[in-house]
């Protein structure tokens, strides 16, 4: 019996050839295998017993890190081979392919790393076929050497044995690669130069000193330093041009992240997952210095994923670990970029001459309500599709937003997202996005047939749109924001309608002005706008997403109350005579309001940290047993509509501040009311539409203590509740809400 099989899926650098070969030769089979695009193709020959055993084999087993979609099995003429062998790939073919994502350290590497009579004793780059940089070198397909950047590096007599070997783990290892023959660290400081092992101790030596290193990953270049060292942390914040955020920490093993940290059984998963993420967890103590993560009640743990980073922690204990870049920036990949980036702050760059092709961020994790959720997609995760139920229609192209930027490629019944970029705003982050957005299109082979994208008019994420949309002569579709949001829940859970309860900071209304607040009837592409937040009207432009304290200002001069700071008259002054007003919505603003009032935070010198304080109060309140302050949401229901008053509610807030009110007890009060206002008028939508099932999405439910208290009150009224948990519920998966309601939209049509 002869057959060709083609196996799709997850099938390339993850030595799935390797494997397909021993499973053949065990059987006594012959053929060959060979990489043909992004899939593998197989012509097997064999006793009958033996094939569909091969066959049944194929279908239930698979290597680490491979993911097989389908197995399609064609019978052939009789052919008959000497042996069973891998043979040189073969041209694309016409099936969109999936790409192998990045793989942590495997564990047969791990110990070959520790082991002095393994000759890759301390060599960094160490791989095999189940593990090392992937989708990050790859140039183009299929996945095989040449069409990486490994290609640089000539194999020594001694590699190209093992990766001829059949059995061995480096069989066919596009990475392979040792101090021989492959990439080499090297630690450029201002005075020398050092190369392989001296390299590493004295990077290990400055590290232990106090000092902070840029060192080049696998997606990008880290900021690294020891975070027990308050000098080494303010260094890294000057170094980053970064006051407050909290920074990850990455730590050497599961153990030492359970003695600083609370771990339950879903972040364990996380942690030792594939992805290898970022994960936030509750932090047991204070086991690092304050500069590390301030105020927040959360550290961002991971796991090392390299050998490089096996070899730094093992030697330092923890680290802090962050994007080398400055805020707002890309992450730096290209090695002269960082090596002439001048700075007191920063004593070294520990480097190789690998190249990195794309870009890739740490990605960010945590559970919630039990189940994980992505904060941001990027390493690890992309370039991995999305499954989404619906297969048939037209291929789109989605841009996203301009904020925690990702785009969309949504083909068959896959959506394929990219990684996370940051804020278009940024020329270079712009120009990353394009960059990548003309490379995953080629590499991948999708032609979009449409292209969706957000409604508001400047959005950069937009204008690309339009322009792709001209170049390529194909339709253009409008998102409305807060649509997309709720639409990348109804993706994730197939979902036809839902109450979608969406809170950010700002999105584009139908109307014009900026929503954020809002409570949306979804059916279908449809949307009725049922409720939201009445508007107030904010002066300063952007500036109103920064400086909270503007923000209550304007908040007080609608609700008629002087706050008594200078700010006041000159801020309602303007608003008077609408010099550069806007009415907002906004949930995301609210919070900010209700932290200034509170003085818990008045400036946001980063996304969300007002709101971040007002959580944290709320938590640690809570946690000491206190009595949250009683407040609640006048809601206004007629024929036209439900307006909930926020302002009304600033008003309170503030004159409770003024009366001597707890702030952690406010804090948590304002907590609990808007967990009442969404069960509230929740009810009011379910009574008048029979809809049960509600999506919460936007960059608000960030607020762990919000989520889960409005999921749990939902459950209990007996509404079904849905979360994203694949994509960001921030505006980093509103490029799969787009894709999703672009296709449905022209199967509509």
């Amino acid at each position: 019996m002869t057959a060709l099989i083609t196996v799709l899926g997850v099938v390339q650098g993850v030595g799935y050839r390797p494997f397909v070969a021993r499973l053949a030769q065990k059987l006594n089979i012959t053929g060959t295998v060979m990489n043909s695009g992004g899939i593998v193709r197989i012509i097997a020959n064999g006793e009958d017993s033996a094939m569909n055993q091969f066959i049944r084999n194929l279908k239930e087993k698979q290597p680490r890190g491979a993911d097989v979609t389908r197995i399609i099995t064609e019978c052939l003429p009789e052919m008959h081979y000497e042996k069973f062998e891998i043979i040189p790939s073969g041209k694309s073919t016409d099936e969109i392919p999936l790409l192998p994502r990045d793989l942590p350290m495997c564990e047969v590497c791990e110990k070959e790393l520790g082991d002095p009579q393994n000759r890759r004793y301390r060599y960094p780059f160490i791989s095999c076929v189940a593990c090392g940089p992937r989708y990050t070198i790859i140039n183009a397909l299929p996945y095989d050497r040449e069409n990486t950047t490994m290609d640089s590096f000539e194999m020594c007599p001694a590699c190209g044995v093992e990766y001829r070997e059949s059995g061995n783990i480096r069989c066919h290892a596009q990475t392979i690669s040792c101090r021989d023959c492959g990439p080499q660290l090297i630690l450029q400081l201002p005075e020398a130069v050092f190369h392989k092992g001296k390299a590493l101790d004295k990077g290990i030596e400055l590290l232990k000193q106090g000092k902070v290193l840029a060192v080049k990953s696998i997606g990008g270049y880290q900021f690294v330093c020891l975070p027990t060292d308050t000098s080494a942390v303010e260094n890294l914040r000057l170094l980053k041009h970064r006051d407050r955020k909290p920074f990850a920490v990455m730590f050497p093993n599961l153990g030492a992240i359970k003695a600083c940290c609370e771990v339950n059984g879903q972040e364990e998963n996380l942690l030792i997952s594939a992805a290898r993420p970022i994960v936030l967890l509750h932090k047991k103590k204070e086991s690092f210095c304050p500069g590390v993560s301030g105020e927040s009640r959360f550290i961002g743990a991971f796991l090392v994923y390299t050998p490089l980073h096996r070899l730094l922690t093992d030697a330092c204990g923890p680290l802090v670990m962050t994007s080398g870049n400055l805020t707002s920036e890309p992450i730096i990949t290209n090695d002269e970029d960082m090596l002439n980036l001048r700075s007191p702050y920063l004593a070294g760059v520990l480097y190789n001459l690998r190249e990195i092709v794309t870009p890739m961020d740490d990605s960010v994790a945590r559970v919630v309500c039990g189940k994980p959720q992505l904060i941001r997609r990027s390493r690890g995760y992309a370039p991995l599709p999305v499954k989404l139920r619906q297969s048939a229609g037209q291929t789109v192209l989605a841009m996203g937003g301009d904020l925690k930027s990702s785009f969309c490629l949504y083909s068959n019944d896959r959506a394929y997202l990219s990684q996370y970029f940051g804020d278009m705003e940024n020329y270079h982050v712009s120009q990353a996005f394009k960059e990548n957005l003309k490379r995953m299109t080629e590499i991948f082979g999708i032609k979009p047939d449409i292209i969706a994208c957000d409604m508001h008019p400047q959005y950069i994420t937009a204008q690309i749109a339009e322009k792709s949309a001209q170049a390529a002569n194909i339709e253009k579709i409008q998102i409305q924001h807060h649509h997309a949001h709720a639409a990348s829940v109804m993706a994730e859970h197939n979902l036809s309608s839902c109450i979608a309860v969406i809170f950010d900071g700002t999105g584009y209304g139908t109307d014009g002005k900026i929503w954020g607040g809002e409570f949306l009837l979804c059916k279908g592409t449809e949307f009725e706008r049922r409720a939201h937040l009445n508007y107030v009207t904010l002066c300063g432009g952007d500036t109103a997403a920064k400086n909270a304290g503007l923000v209550t200002n304007c908040y007080l001069n609608a609700a008629g109350v002087e706050s008594g700071s200078s700010d006041y008259f000159p801020i309602r002054s303007a608003i008077a005579n609408n010099i550069n007003t806007q009415q907002y919505s906004s949930m995301g603003r609210l919070f900010d309001a209700v932290s200034a009032v509170l003085k818990l935070k008045t400036e946001n010198s980063f996304e969300g940290e007002c709101a971040i304080a007002l959580e944290n109060a709320a938590a640690a309140y809570e946690k000491s047993g206190g009595k949250p302050n009683s407040l609640k949401f006048k809601i206004k229901y007629d024929d036209t509509g439900i307006e909930i008053d926020q302002i009304d509610l600033v008003k309170t807030v503030f004159s409770a501040v003024k009366h001597g009110a707890d702030a952690g007890a406010l804090a948590l009060g304002f907590h609990r009311a808007i967990t009442e206002m969404v069960l509230d008028v929740c009810g009011h939508i379910r009574k008048k539409s029979g809809e049960n099932a509600v999506a919460l999405s936007g960059g608000v439910f960030a607020n762990l203590l919000l989520t889960e208290e409005c999921a749990r009150r939902l459950i209990e009224a007996g509404f079904e509740v849905y979360l994203n948990s694949a994509v960001p519920a921030n505006d980093g998966g509103i490029s799969l809400g787009q894709a999703w309601l672009c296709r449905n939209i022209q199967r509509k049509n």
